[in-house]
């Protein structure tokens, strides 16, 4: 860890932000994400619209 730099800022990313993005990357809609998941459709959308508590605090991602 010799050439580890601090991050000089951070950036706050809520919740359901990494939900989408990861959901997204995979090519996947919401409906298909309901569907392998078992989660429904409307309760993943709240989650990536952060309309409901989880229960977490989002962590702020280093840059």
């Amino acid at each position: 860890m010799k050439n580890f730099k601090k991050a000089k800022k951070t950036v706050d990313v809520s919740v359901g932000e990494p939900v989408r993005i990861i959901r997204e990357l995979q090519g996947l809609s919401r409906n298909d994400w309901a569907m392998a998941t078992g989660i429904p459709q409307s309760t993943i959308s709240a989650i990536e619209n952060d309309s409901v508590k989880l229960g977490v605090e989002p962590a702020g991602v280093l840059f």
